[in-house]
């Protein structure tokens, strides 16, 4: 099953919106990268295609807004052609199915989750179909809301805050038998997949893909009140989990990026843990050395 997504272009052109299409007919900067990433976006499909039929693979394509559970279930392989925002939306859909992650734009997306890009995915596919390739474990994150399950596994991070990114996110944080109060502009729990993004920019570490650990880290804790946080971060094992009770009227809880937030009002309770059905996804060790790179640059420069 091959996932794909449409481009900034092709959406502006189908939603016929009149700003960007001008902003595209008189060259705006902010529009600079819009058509070279759409001219590769659509060069990599077809290759993915070309090289599936050339391969003897019988494949069928659907629009990630479209994509379906059911549709992966019945697959052998499912194949993302995006970024990371195309795989990470194609792995909610995906319970044991081996996925593969085709990153369509190298030149403006890293592609921390896309094994393969145009010029590389015939030889994985032919790795994976010989075995040669086998895919790597990747944990994801589940829990409820109220006793309520998640939605779906979680495979980069979550995002407990206020719906008003300027006002102040107050919790109450609790872990192994430690309950915190807290206030902050709020807190942020990632996979080891996940480690290469918002966690990274609030200051957690990088880890590697098959980490079998998620992180927590308070983004800017406000403690001019009172004592240092002791919950301020903190690494969930196999068999931990995390409560965050919400102190406020308006909270939310944003999972895998901005797309999918439910509301977090006041006294309901998250709850995280590590027992989720994990992602089989087909990594390469230019993605680990990706990984590392990111890692290096994160670290302080005195280190």
């Amino acid at each position: 099953l091959v996932v794909y997504k449409k481009s900034q272009l092709r959406l502006a052109l189908e939603k016929r919106n009149s700003r960007i299409q001008r902003l595209l007919k008189r060259g705006d900067p902010s529009t600079e990268a819009m058509r070279a990433a759409h001219e590769a976006h659509e060069a990599t499909l077809v290759e993915v295609e070309r090289a599936l039929r050339a391969a003897g693979v019988g494949f069928s394509k659907v629009y990630r807004a479209r994509l379906r559970p059911a549709m992966t279930e019945h697959s052998l392989l499912v194949v993302s052609v995006g970024g990371d925002g195309t795989l990470l939306d194609t792995s909610h859909k995906v319970a044991a199915t081996p996925a593969l992650g085709v990153n369509s734009d190298p030149a403006h997306s890293v592609g921390f989750l896309c094994a393969a890009h145009r010029g590389t995915f015939g030889a994985l596919l032919a790795a994976i179909l010989s075995g040669r390739l086998k895919p790597t474990v990747v944990r994801r994150l589940g829990g409820s809301i109220d006793g309520t399950a998640l939605p779906f596994p979680v495979l980069n991070d979550v995002l407990v805050a206020h719906k008003n990114p300027a006002a102040t996110s107050r919790v109450l944080l609790e872990h192994r038998g430690t309950v915190e109060d807290q206030k902050s502009s709020g807190v942020w729990i990632s996979t080891g997949a996940g480690s290469t993004a918002a966690m990274s920019a609030a200051g957690g570490d990088i880890v590697g893909l098959a980490d079998p650990r998620a992180q927590l880290r308070v983004r800017e804790p406000f403690t001019a009140d009172g004592p240092r946080l002791k919950l301020a971060s903190l690494w969930l094992e196999d068999n931990d989990e995390v409560r965050v009770t919400s102190k406020m009227r308006e909270g939310r809880v944003y999972l895998d990026g901005p797309h999918e937030l439910h509301e977090l009002p006041m006294g309901a309770r998250l709850l995280l843990h590590l027992k989720a059905p994990p992602l089989h996804l087909y990594a390469t060790e230019e993605m680990a050395l990706r990984r590392e790179t990111a890692r290096k640059n994160s670290l302080p420069s005195h280190l």
